[in-house]
Formats: C-alpha cells, structure tokens, sequence
C-alpha cells in the first residue's frame, strides 16, 4: 500500500472550489471582452473565437483518443484555453493562426504534462508565444478600427482591406511617440488584440474573478508596480514621463496577461509573500523584454518563463518560515527595537527590573 502513495514536501494547500466551477468563472471573465470585439470587428471576431474554441476542444478530444484515455473535454479548461487564445490575436490576422495557436496551446502546453492544471505552464502563454515565435509578422501587426457598420456586421473574410496599425510598443521601440490619450485605451480605442485594448472591461473582469475567489491579487499588485518602477528606471526617450509607464502598462496584451496569466491561482505560487515575490519578478522581466527583446509581448513571455518555478517560490517562503524568518516576525522584531531606542534610560531599567521578577 505505501508504494501507491508518494508524500510530497510541504507545504500543502487545499482548493474549496472545484475545477469546474473555477473554469467555468473564467470562462464568464472572458467573455465580459467579446462585446468590444464584436462592436469594432463584427462577424470575424465571432469567427476568431470559434475557431479557437473548437481547435482547442478538438486537440484535447483527438489527444486523449489517440493516448487511450478517458474524456476530459468536460472540465472546460479547452474552452478557456481556445477562448484566451483568440482574444490575444490580431483581427486582421488568418484564421490558421488562431487554429495553430489554439492547438499548439493543448498539444504543445498542455497534454504532454497530463492536462488539468497538471502542466507548469499557462497553456494559452504556450500557444501564444509559440505563434509569436514562428509568425511575429501576423501576431504582431494589427488593424485600425472599422467605422462602416455595415463593414463590420459582414466581415467574416479576411480583414485586408483595413489599413494596417501596429501597436504603441512597436512604435516606440522604433522610436516614435504614439501620441495616444489614456481615454483611448480605456474605451478600447487603441490597435492591439481582439480582448486585450479595453482597460474598462479588463478592471471589469478582473473584479468579477476577485470576487468569485479565482484571482492572486497580490500577483496583480507587484506586476504592476514592478512594471511601472523598472519602466520608470529604464524609460522611452520618446514619451512623457508618465505615458511610458502607461505604454508598457496598458499597450499591447500585458494587462491581459496580469489578469489572466500572471493571477492565474493554477499556476502562480500559493502563498501570499510568495505572490509578491514572484509577481514583482514577472513586471520586470515583462519590461525587460520588451525594452530589449525581438517581440514586443513581454508579459506574455514573462510568464511562461516563471510559472514553472512558482511551486520553488512557495517553497522558499515555507523554508524561512520555519525557520522563524518572515514578514510578520521581522515586523515584530524592528517595532520591538524601534521601541526600546526611543524609551528613556529609567524606563529600560524599570523594563529589565520586570523581566528579572
């Protein structure tokens, strides 16, 4: 019987939401960014999003028919996927690239390791960098807003005749100066993929998943604030002091990515010290990358690049709190201290004659 069990090390966590029920809250966080695709896009987003879902669902369904296995297409963590990987392409892109992101997404990231969060990375990263990897030009470009209505309602062939548009971050790291207002990339109005241009509906999303339980919000917190103080240190010469923070915040899928990626409680470190650490080191990394990198989705990258080391992060807090080293113990002892230098001397002496009774 002990062969059949293996002990791991501690330390040892327990999950009150199901699978199910978790995916399933996603799944809603998503969609709450279909409505500004299908407004500026029309038809092809729905198209984009089908495809995704369907190739995702269907790699996950021919994998385990091939491998013998039982069905798990019904813990919905497919549809996430194919769902997170059509909302961070471009609409002016091919629906073969939303099919090979979506199935490299389960193929590559996710089956190999055993499916169902047993994978160390974010399938949907996976894909996502892969398709960046092998076709930067169509990930990466982009197309301005359709103002025909009728335009929109009926575009489900290719988005050719729209002119292209490269996002805020391609531009500066070309050098040139966006010029874009913050109400624009609040009302979504700036070029980048399909559910990652609107701030108003990513804050959106990201309430309902704090309020449903599915977000790390101390993950989100030090993401943030690592981007703005590394991008403060290593700024564009081109923008305003302020505006390149924003840039690096907001352009591109890098918000996306702090929400849905980097907060992932599956894949992120488990305790909350160990959050900030390892959220703080994704921002900068993200910033670093795409100051410095060939492609300009840093946060992306970021994360597929820390995410198999978030169990190491929760293991490194566990070791020092063991040992009586931790953020509540090393309060305590510089309050104590910080006390004790400001009491006069006869209250010192009044103290130790106490201790000594």
């Amino acid at each position: 019987m002990s062969e059949d069990f293996m002990v791991s090390a501690a330390p040892y966590f327990r999950q009150s939401d199901t699978q199910l029920s978790t995916t399933v809250q996603r799944i809603c966080a998503l969609c709450i960014l279909l409505p500004l695709p299908l407004l500026h896009y029309g038809g092809r987003a729905v198209l984009m999003v089908i495809f995704g879902v369907l190739t995702a669902v269907g790699a996950e369904a021919l994998w385990n028919y091939l491998a013998k296995r039982g069905q798990t297409v019904s813990d919905l963590t497919a549809v996430e996927t194919g769902l997170a990987c059509a909302m961070l392409m471009p609409a002016c892109a091919h629906y073969q690239l939303v099919i090979f992101t979506a199935g490299t997404a389960v193929t590559v990231g996710k089956m190999p390791f055993g499916g169902r969060f047993r994978t160390p990375f974010v399938p949907a990263a996976v894909g996502y960098c892969l398709a960046a990897v092998c076709f930067p030009a169509e990930t990466f470009t982009y197309s301005q807003l359709n103002e025909n209505v009728t335009a929109r309602l009926f575009a489900f062939g290719s988005n050719d005749s729209l002119p292209p548009a490269f996002s805020q971050l391609a531009q500066l790291r070309q050098g040139e100066d966006p010029f874009t207002h913050i109400n624009e990339y609040l009302l979504g109005e700036v070029a980048g993929p399909l559910g990652t241009t609107s701030v108003v509906l990513l804050v959106i999303a990201a309430v309902w998943l704090f309020i449903s339980g599915n977000l790390a919000w101390q993950c989100v917190l030090s993401f943030m604030a690592a981007i703005a103080v590394v991008s403060f240190a290593v700024p564009y010469h081109t923008a305003s002091t302020f505006m390149y923070i924003v840039y690096d915040l907001l352009g591109g899928s890098t918000f996306f990515c702090c929400i849905f990626m980097a907060a992932y409680p599956n894949y992120c470190p488990k305790l909350a010290t160990a959050r900030y650490f390892w959220g703080g080191i994704c921002g900068a990394l993200a910033v670093i990358i795409q100051h410095f990198g060939s492609v300009e989705a840093g946060g992306v990258f970021a994360v597929l690049i820390m995410t198999p080391f978030a169990d190491a992060f929760d293991r490194m807090v566990w070791h020092f709190r063991s040992r009586g080293i931790s953020y509540r113990s090393v309060k305590k002892k510089l309050g104590e201290r910080i006390k004790y230098r400001m009491k006069t001397q006869q209250e010192r002496e009044l103290d130790e004659f106490k201790k000594t009774r």
